[in-house]
């Protein structure tokens, strides 16, 4: 959530543009071993492996989709800030990375978040493209993609769920990690009074695994 700023700038947010993956780690690697070996050590006992699971997006060698997206709760304008992203990166984010190799050894290869400053990539900062959308509509993108947020400037909140998604079958989703994951999403609904029989859908159900 991005408060409203233009009568208060104290409250302003940076604006910035990032990968939820560590882009020469994703060329390097010559299979997803390792992300397949993080992903089965995830118990789910801290918010932060939550993170982890959403950075892990494979090798470009198995070339896995994972995708990224967001359901704005509010309308959104450009003066609202938010949710902004360079359109097609994804299509070039193998020659990118292997072209800025530089930027690894400053950025290091094995961050699994990467924000990068204007100063390395002001055209692609001057490529990034705002999404405006009204409430509860939902923006997607490949996770390959360069995205980020813009400050708010405006007298309007700008609020929004994040959502990652991947493939049910994917070989890091073992037995173990999938219960030990609906356990855990089932005792957050419950904090909140969430009855998965009576308030979720089954589609609900099937996409939380209980």
């Amino acid at each position: 959530m991005f408060r409203p700023t233009k009568e208060h700038p104290e409250r302003s947010t940076m604006t910035n543009l990032h990968l939820d993956m560590n882009p020469w780690l994703y060329i390097d690697q010559e299979d997803n071993s390792e992300q397949i070996e993080v992903l089965g050590e995830l118990d789910y006992d801290s918010d932060d492996d939550w993170i982890t699971e959403n950075n892990e997006s494979g090798c470009s060698k198995v070339g896995e989709l994972h995708v990224q997206g967001l359901v704005n709760l509010a309308d959104n304008l450009e003066e609202d800030g938010g949710f902004w992203l360079v359109p097609g990166f994804h299509k070039y984010l193998t020659q990118w990375a292997d072209d800025h190799r530089e930027l690894r050894n400053f950025y290091g290869h094995y961050d699994q978040f990467i924000m990068i400053d204007r100063e390395y990539i002001p055209e692609l900062y001057d490529a990034a493209c705002h999404i405006s959308s009204r409430a509860g509509s939902a923006i997607l993108w490949d996770q390959r993609t360069i995205h980020g947020s813009q400050a708010n400037r405006s007298l309007c909140p700008c609020y929004a769920q994040i959502i990652k998604m991947f493939p049910i079958d994917h070989p890091g989703m073992t037995l173990v990690r999938s219960e030990k994951r609906s356990k855990t999403i089932l005792a957050k609904l419950q904090v909140v009074n969430i009855n998965p029989e009576t308030d979720l859908t089954p589609l609900g159900r099937k996409l939380f695994g209980l």
